[in-house]
């Protein structure tokens, strides 16, 4: 390798290549794999030196003389002389680096130190010391130059810099690299300045350094570098191969690493070895690639524009725009980082603007959460007290249309008293014309806000409930589609449990998702590595029921033709999940009970008990407690089986969670079947009408079998081959299915109109009625009424408005009349569209009312 730059200075022609010769398999092949005979580097140092090396660097340790199986003093002899004839050898010496018990600088004995060591100033420096040892070995006081090989390593474990110098007494010894590279130069000792945070070498100028005396290496990858198998450049010299040996070292500098690699250390590039490392800093000399330091304005400027920017696009973008603006911004600057050093020499600080940009992000994102939080809570209590206003305006003009019609019936059969009975209806009319469109304007206004309330709760919408919002994403992590409260509540408690060793047992009905939720626990488990094996207990044979679950021995029967581990064994470290447990025979649970108690069981046929580690997951769509108390399933296997019980909810009772589960199966199966299908509103909505007796896997064959058998792309609610039309229609008319209904659309008489195909009217008189009975049933209590209808707290205040406009609207109608007989005769008039069956509640209330007031008192 050839470089422009280095020993000889700015503007010399070209410094000396480095040749690295390294120890290789096929080298250990011939001298063996420990350290090798001196003699055998004494010749090749000849070789070498005669070939025309400029300098010769070889990495053995200074010390013991060698062992006599080794070549003994007779190697270190020849090593010796071949290291004086050379005469531009350099070894390494191992020094032992910790703080001195003195702050005195011991000056060395001339059989201490070695020439090429420079002494070091009075002052104090902060150079890593060494105590001074024993005399130098005869082969160091033969070589031209001596230097260390220490390369401590950074907190984080990772070697970037060199200490150049090492101090030992009152002189400073060079690294091993820089060594050699003063020795090609022709640098004396005195042309070696030390001071502090500051090395300068003759004509080379300053080389850069921190406080400690260590430069940052510009590292290279290890193929950048000539390095030449050492077997190949011992046979050249072993034959007399002078002119090819010549060729390959010709005034370059040869550095000779043949020992063992006495240390390994991670580098930029790579674990390297001591030697390595010190070829790395040998090359940094050649090259003058020396890094240094972004200046602490370069740091503070680079930390405050990226938090700066990660600020703006926190607060001025939508988050996912904001991260994607992150993204690309810490990429670049990531870029920068890489490209610093090999481009204009600078490493740049990663920490402290990487830093800032996360806390820069995540205090734009608590300032939107405050202020979205702020302004939903605003928007929530505005939509709130416009629902109000809406329910008593729908009670208004439901009131305003019951007068009008009985107006308009006491006009029919009225023989006198026409006028006045038509300027009444007429007054009617307009006031009910008003009131109608007050409605529709508290409508658009509700609309209006509806439509805010989603947009900001799309763009955030873990602020709806952030833990919720949180167990939402981890359960869509492991395949678990929900949005329903209760089986978030659920897979709170697994996420937590999952940590633990608790065996878990899942109940539900087919097609809940038990086996998700199973596989949930050992995804977030400690025993995610290990092995997941599932088990439908109620697959397999009676007969094979102990092979299959804790193996068998070679012959242990007619079959058993080699040996089989079973499904305990084979989930040891992980986690087993048995499926419908409730299905296992009496004896079977009691073979089950043993593994569970006692982590051990005998393979069929075998003699010796086998110990496992195994997490249980147990799940049944069986009643296990009614299994119990009817005797057909041991209480103490239930018990150990229940260290944390989920029961996972059916499908009818979570409807919301219908729309995401249809989305992502009908994906599934368009997939599947190759084609690209959606689903229209109609679709939608009668998926969400359905009970789903099958749950998610009968939802999931309604969707292929659509996808299947439907021409169009989109599906309307036909294509979905669920119940027809007039069985859906007989179904709705039920009390019940009107309340679901109900429910569904937060008790809005328009919309659930619509969904029905009804009027509003019928609607009203249908919730009146159930209105009517369930303030009979709480004993006149309106909010007990409210929450039995309401069926969720938070539809509880809507309901109770309304109950509290049709009792009162009910006791206004009444009022004028004396007697019960009488208010009952105008009600049925007025009420006539009242289910006869709800009929006998209002009859109750008005006899309550009738009863409570006093008597001769008239409204």
């Amino acid at each position: 390798m050839l470089y422009d730059r280095g020993l000889h200075g700015r503007g010399a022609a070209v410094s000396p290549a480095l040749l690295v010769v390294a120890r290789d398999p096929a080298s250990e092949a011939r001298f063996g794999a420990g350290p090798w005979d001196r003699a055998v580097l004494a010749r090749l140092v000849v070789g070498l030196n005669r070939a025309g090396a400029a300098a010769i660097g070889v990495d053995i340790p200074l010390g013991p003389p060698s062992a006599p199986g080794r070549g003994g003093a007779s190697s270190d002899a020849l090593l010796s002389q071949a290291t004086v004839l050379a005469g531009n050898v350099v070894y390494p010496i191992t020094l032992d680096l910790h703080p001195l018990k003195t702050d005195l600088v011991p000056a060395l004995s001339p059989s201490e130190a070695h020439p090429s060591w420079p002494l070091l100033p009075r002052v104090p420096l902060a150079l890593p010391r060494a105590e001074p040892g024993a005399p130098l070995p005869g082969l160091a006081r033969q070589a031209r130059a001596v230097g260390h090989t220490r390369a401590p390593a950074d907190p984080d474990g990772v070697v970037r810099r060199v200490p150049l110098f090492v101090q030992l007494g009152d002189r400073a010894v060079p690294a091993f690299g820089f060594a050699v590279a003063t020795v090609v130069a022709g640098v004396s000792p005195d042309q070696i300045v030390v001071e502090r945070g500051s090395i300068t070498v003759g004509r080379w100028g300053r080389i850069p350094v921190d406080d400690r005396e260590r430069a940052l290496v510009g590292w290279v990858a290890p193929r950048r570098l000539t390095v030449v198998p050492f077997l190949d450049l011992w046979t050249a010299v072993e034959e007399r191969r002078a002119e090819a040996l010549r060729t390959l070292v010709e005034d370059k500098i040869v550095l000779v690493l043949t020992e063992p690699a006495r240390g390994v250390h991670r580098t930029p590039v790579g674990s390297v070895s001591d030697g390595e490392i010190q070829a790395q800093v040998l090359n940094a000399v050649l090259t003058g690639s020396w890094l240094r330091e972004a200046p602490l304005g370069w740091t503070l400027g680079a930390t405050l524009v990226i938090a700066a920017l990660t600020a703006w696009l926190g607060l001025v973008l939508s988050w996912w725009a904001a991260l994607v603006g992150v993204a690309v911004l810490s990429s670049g600057y990531a870029g920068a980082l890489l490209l610093s050093p090999p481009l204009i020499g600078v490493v740049l600080a990663a920490v402290p603007p990487l830093a800032a940009a996360v806390v820069a992000g995540a205090g734009a994102l608590l300032w939107n959460q405050l202020g979205s939080a702020h302004r939903l809570h605003g928007l929530e209590d505005e939509i709130e007290t416009i629902r109000e206003a809406l329910v008593r305006q729908e009670s208004t003009v439901e009131a305003l249309e019951e007068d009008l019609e009985t107006a308009r019936g006491a006009v029919a059969r009225s023989t006198g008293a026409e006028r006045d009975l038509l300027q009444v209806a007429e007054a009617l009319r307009v006031e009910l014309a008003a009131a109608r469109a007050q409605e529709g304007q508290t409508r658009s206004r509700l609309a209006d806000l509806e439509r805010e309330l989603r947009a900001a709760d799309s763009r955030h919408v873990e602020l709806d409930d952030a833990e919720q919002e949180r167990l939402r994403r981890r359960c869509a992590e492991v395949g678990i589609v929900t949005r329903d409260p209760a089986v978030l509540a659920r897979f709170h408690d697994l996420e937590r449990a999952a940590r633990s060793t608790l065996p878990i047992l899942v109940l539900g009905e087919p097609g809940t998702g038990k086996e998700l939720f199973a596989r949930a626990v050992h995804r977030l488990s400690p025993r995610a590595g290990g092995p997941y094996v599932a088990v439908n207990m109620a697959a397999i044979p009676l007969e094979l029921f102990e092979s299959e679950l804790f193996g068998h021995v070679k012959g242990s029967f007619t079959g058993a033709v080699a040996e089989r581990k079973g499904y305990f064994e084979q989930s040891d470290r992980g986690t087993i999940f048995l499926d419908e447990i409730g299905e296992l025979r009496a004896d079977h649970q009691s073979k089950l009970l043993r593994i569970l108690q006692e982590k051990t069981f005998y393979r069929v046929g075998a003699t010796r008990a086998t110990a496992v580690d195994v997490r249980v997951v147990a799940a049944s769509n069986r009643d296990l407690e009614r299994g119990i108390a009817e005797g057909w399933f041991r209480e103490d296997l239930y018990f150990r089986l229940k260290g944390l019980v989920l029961r996972l909810p059916p499908l009818r009772e979570r409807r919301q969670d219908v729309g995401p589960l249809a989305a992502r199966l009908l994906e599934d199966a368009c997939a599947e079947a190759g084609r690209h299908v959606t689903l229209s509103e109609s679709a939608l909505r009668a998926l969400e009408g359905h009970d789903w007796p099958g749950n998610v896997r009968e939802l999931q064959h309604c969707l292929r079998q659509a996808v299947a058998l439907a021409d169009r792309a989109v599906l309307v609610a036909e294509d979905l081959r669920l119940a027809s039309a007039s069985e859906a229609k007989a179904d709705a008319a039920g009390d019940a299915a009107v309340l679901v209904c109900l429910r569904q659309h937060g008790f809005d008489m328009q919309a659930t109109a619509r969904a029905l195909g009804w009027d509003r009217s019928t609607v009203t008189q249908r919730l009146k009625g159930l209105g009517f009975r369930a303030l009979v049933e709480s004993g006149g209590d309106r909010r007990k009424a409210a929450l039995e209808l309401a069926g969720a707290p938070a539809l509880g205040r809507v309901v109770e408005l309304k109950l509290s406009e049709y009792h009162e609207h009910l006791l206004r109608a009444v009022e004028p009349f004396d007697s019960v007989e009488a208010a009952l005769g105008a009600c049925r008039r007025r009420f006539k569209n009242l289910p006869d069956r709800h009929f006998r509640s209002l009859e109750l209330l008005v006899r309550q009312h009738f009863e409570g007031r006093p008597r001769g008192a008239r409204g």
